[in-house]
């Protein structure tokens, strides 16, 4: 802090060095339409105190302003707002900008016209917030919304997983055209997915955010699609891997892009029904996309064929089209579809409609986070499976969202939207669409050419090497099926009330319908496996907030107030407090004492403050600080689990809590942003996160009338403190691009929530009473991007080299600190065969303390365009780790590295110099390819745009 402190101090002296003499900036603002002067337009140099009213004459003058390169924003009720970037101040002259606004009939702010080149940065934001547009992500390498995310300052991407500031993957908040679409049973912390072509703007905040947001506490991110326009627009593309000669080929994982839009004016309405004279008010445009992503990854083992039991099932006057292999032709396989449709009925009146769909099919074992079974984090490679992925599950997740949009703007101060969402999802783990009856028990068996050994170097004496440790006959251990139906009514008003208050106020319910059975090893006598969760609840939640933007002379507020409230269902109150509950009297008094009742239903609630402050400190220069209180339901499994009736075979049951609390987190943030010039900007901040409430399993007796058992708690707190650093520029006409920097610390009580279970089944020696690591922390992290964009007819210079017109190219370097891993400790050779013993620590205080080997790569893209018949074309080249980067992520505690052959490893890993030969085999060899991360991939395309 005490450095950052001393950067903001430089910086300043460095800005008012430069001010020692002053210019002027002066105009006249007229009525685009008539040529009118406007009396009292409000004239600010933003991220400064300068401003200015228009006098009888339009005329505004803003005087004493030092020197430097300024955004002026012009704003008046019943006009866009305007924005003028570019303008420079020059010492003892004065500069004229005239502006002509455009009459707008929407409330003042719903419509900007920015005039000269985009701000690289929004000066004025009381957060941390970083806003990728469709042009930013064009220069990106990135299949869908989530990749875009993971490019992001402050964002760690592990394990198929998220994490957003330190905060664990489930805590951050996913919303699509502002409507959640996060699946809160899957465990990965998000659902529906779509391709990044679709998307006009990612918003992620990863500081405190407003009032309006709630159901986070690490971020938002939030995806708005794209809009059609009056003219028709189409675009077709294709990318692959294994184009002719390079099908072979290492950076080949036998992968194939398929992308389609298409937007414009809606026909039906502007061209059929005229035509038969039927007119309907305003104007409608559409936009459609369709995105399919298959391959069959690096690791390059592959089941013969995948089946999904709940892919969409089409036919057509009663043939069917598709069946459950159609969508999986590949090992990993991604659809996604888009529709929307916007009608403006008057500039006042628009109503949106909008359909969104994702399909994943793979056997990726990360898909799913069962909460039956402790499963130790991995990249999600069903290695022990790999030669027998025929017998293994396939995990299909199906998202679906249809929403309906209202936005009225009452008057030209206070507009309002109505959102009304169905949002679907299921996820279903299987063996080729089988019943749990089904599955038989995996086992390793020996296979021929059969291989002996001498037991204790006895010669007399031969034995055969049971197996290999790969699973040869058998299914997986879990079969598992869920579903979410869920309605979301959310409503918002947003008044400007004078030039100095914008007050917005909303509310949101959501209404959900969740099913869930969960089978563990299902495979045990009985029928239901050796424990199970099953339960169907209806839960519901939702929220009213107030904000109030205060804006006065270059000074921001941001004040606000959020009550969160959720009602656990009938399911839950029944279970509780009905005659035959198994609850015991102390248990159902605490939730009596922490719930209220609502029409004979019990709810819980939560008021959360929200704050934030941005003022200037010099011209160009803003001091941001932000605090909030944000809160986060607890996953269901954590609520519901056995609440119901259920059987089981198992020692180690967990039961769910419904007295719960959501938890809950207190973050600081403080931050500086500086426009060097219009082309150069840096942002630096640090923030300070406390999370408390989190749940963690602990054994208690009685858990239930007459069981003893694990339940979950609010136990845990977690502490998340870094800085960050960006800076952004463009250059020499073709260039842009960014260097950002990170360095945080994560520390938690605990990783996990199942160190209370692992404590019972002796796989943890005792649980945690200080904080550690986090399992996801990674320190440091650093990125550099680079873009060259060369319009058509421009021919660049380079050494002496007249270089193509019309072409694009990014670049990307990122690297981050190594992944976290508890270190071993050596005990011993091992007297009958030489094999060192390496051992886990005990020590509390060494949890995941160390740091494995760090990760880097590059990306590189090349486009480069052309136009026939009137049409515009693109031949495209993608290469993802550019340099073959090897970046481990399966640790092993000896090494700080993934494993290479001759490694010592820890005990309990197979070693190959000193196999184990004695039922049953431990594991296979460590030799998991996805042990390192994706290696170099090539993929060139083809693109037609009309």
């Amino acid at each position: 802090m005490k450095k950052m402190i001393l950067l903001f101090f430089i910086c300043l002296s460095s800005a008012m060095a430069f001010a020692q003499q002053t210019g002027s900036i002066r105009g006249i603002v007229t009525d685009r339409e008539n040529g009118e002067v406007l009396i009292g337009v409000n004239v600010l140099v933003k991220g400064t105190y300068y401003g200015a009213t228009t006098d009888g004459d339009g005329f505004y003058l803003i005087s004493d302003v030092a020197p430097g390169d300024y955004t002026l924003e012009i704003s008046y009720i019943g006009y866009k707002v305007v924005q003028k970037t570019s303008v420079q101040v020059v010492a003892n002259e004065s500069v004229t900008i005239n502006v002509a606004l455009e009459s707008s009939p929407l409330a003042l702010g719903q419509e900007v016209e920015v005039i000269g080149e985009k701000p690289l940065l929004d000066l004025e934001e009381t957060s941390t917030v970083r806003n990728m547009t469709a042009e930013d992500i064009d220069k990106t390498i990135a299949n869908d919304a989530l990749q875009l995310v993971s490019q992001q300052v402050g964002v760690v991407e592990q394990d198929n997983e998220i994490h957003i500031r330190g905060g664990r993957t489930y805590e951050a908040q996913y919303l699509l055209d502002g409507i959640s679409v996060q699946d809160p049973l899957s465990g990965t912390g998000y659902g529906l997915n779509i391709s990044a072509n679709a998307i006009s703007e990612v918003e992620v905040i990863t500081g405190g955010f407003k009032a309006e947001y709630g159901q986070a506490t690490s971020g938002i991110v939030n995806v708005k699609t794209k809009t059609g326009g009056d003219k028709y627009e189409g675009y077709l593309s294709y990318k692959s891997d294994h184009l002719g000669m390079f099908k072979n080929e290492s950076f080949s994982f036998n992968t194939d892009h398929y992308e389609f839009n298409f937007s414009g004016a809606e026909p039906i309405s502007s061209k059929m029904l005229p035509w038969i004279n039927v007119d309907i008010p305003g104007k409608m445009y559409f936009f459609l996309n369709v995105y399919t992503y298959l391959s069959d990854d690096y690791t390059r083992a592959t089941a013969t064929q995948l089946r999904s039991s709940i892919a969409p099932k089409i036919s057509l006057f009663g043939s069917e089209l598709t069946d459950e292999t159609t969508f999986a032709p590949r090992q990993n396989n991604s659809w996604s579809a888009l529709f929307k449709l916007t009608w403006k009925i008057a500039p006042k009146y628009t109503l949106t409609y909008s359909y969104n769909r994702s399909l994943s099919i793979n056997q990726n074992t990360q898909s799913l986070q069962t909460n039956l079974e402790y499963v130790e984090p991995t990249p999600g490679f069903p290695y022990d499976f790999s030669k027998n992925l025929d017998n293994f599950n396939t995990f299909t997740h199906d998202n679906e969202q249809s929403s309906l949009t209202w936005q009225h703007t009452l008057n030209n101060k206070t507009f309002y939207e109505l959102r009304l969402s169905r949002y679907y999802a299921q996820l279903r783990a299987d063996w080729d669409g089988r019943h749990w009856s089904e599955y038989l028990q995996p086992v390793d068996v020996t296979r021929l050419p059969v291989t002996y050994f001498n037991p204790g170097n006895d010669p007399d004496k031969v034995r055969v090497i049971p197996g290999d440790g790969f699973y040869d006959y058998g299914n997986d251990f879990t079969w598992h099926d869920h579903y979410v139906d869920w309605f979301t009514l959310k409503g918002d008003i947003t008044s400007v009330v004078n030039d100095i208050h914008t007050v917005k106020a909303g509310f949101e319910g959501a209404f959900k319908e969740m099913q869930l059975i969960d089978i563990a090893d299902p495979y045990v006598e009985g029928g239901f496996g050796s424990s199970q969760d099953i339960y169907r609840v209806h839960p519901a939640d939702g929220a009213f907030y107030i904000q109030d933007d205060i804006k006065f002379k270059g000074f921001y507020l941001d004040i606000g107030t959020r009550l969160d409230w959720w009602m656990p269902g009938a399911f839950v109150d029944r279970a509780v407090l009905g005659d035959n509950s198994s609850f015991t009297e102390g248990l159902q008094e605490q939730y009596l004492d922490e719930t209220f009742s609502v029409f004979g239903n019990r709810f819980k609630a939560r008021l959360m403050p929200r704050l934030g402050v941005s003022h200037p400190v010099s011209n160009n220069m803003m001091l941001y600080f932000n605090y909030g209180h944000f809160s986060k339901l607890p996953r269901p499994q954590f609520v519901y689990a056995k609440l119901g009736e259920s059987r089981f075979k198992s020692s180690f049951q967990r039961f769910g809590n419904p007295t719960l609390d959501p938890e809950t987190s207190v973050k600081y943030e403080l931050g500086l942003r500086y426009k060097l010039t219009n082309d150069d900007v840096i942002s630096v901040n640090a923030y300070y996160n406390d999370i408390f409430d989190y749940i963690q399993t602990v054994s208690v007796p009685q858990v239930r009338r007459g069981i003893d058992g694990i339940t979950y708690i609010n136990l845990d707190y977690a502490r998340g403190r870094g800085m960050e650093i960006e800076y952004r520029t463009r250059f020499a006409k073709y260039f842009s691009g960014s260097f950002n920097g990170s360095y945080s610390i994560i520390t938690t009580k605990s990783s996990s929530s199942d160190d209370g279970l692992l404590l019972a089944q002796n796989l943890l020696d005792e649980q945690p009473i200080k904080e550690v690591f986090a399992r996801w922390d990674r320190p440091w992290q650093i990125s550099a991007n680079l873009s060259i964009n060369v319009p058509k007819g421009d021919n660049p210079n380079m050494f002496g080299l007249k270089l193509p017109s019309d072409w694009q190219m990014n670049f990307r370097w990122f690297a981050q600190s190594g992944r976290r891993y508890t270190p071993v400790e050596f005990v011993q050779i091992r007297p009958n065969d030489g094999r060192p013993i390496y051992q886990s620590t005990t020590d509390q205080t060494e949890f995941f303390s160390q740091i494995g080997k760090h990760w880097k790569w590059a990306d590189l893209s090349f486009t480069k365009y052309f136009g026939i018949a009137g049409m515009e074309y693109g031949l495209t080249l993608e290469v993802k780790n550019l340099f073959n980067d090897q970046n481990p992520t399966i640790i092993n505690p000896v090494t700080g590295n993934a494993y290479e052959i001759g490694d010592d490893v820890p005990e309990g890993w197979n070693d190959p110099r000193y196999p184990d030969v004695f039922y049953p085999i431990s594991s296979p060899f460590p030799s998991d390819p996805s042990r390192w991360r994706t290696p170099r991939n090539i993929r060139m395309g083809l693109f037609m745009k009309f």
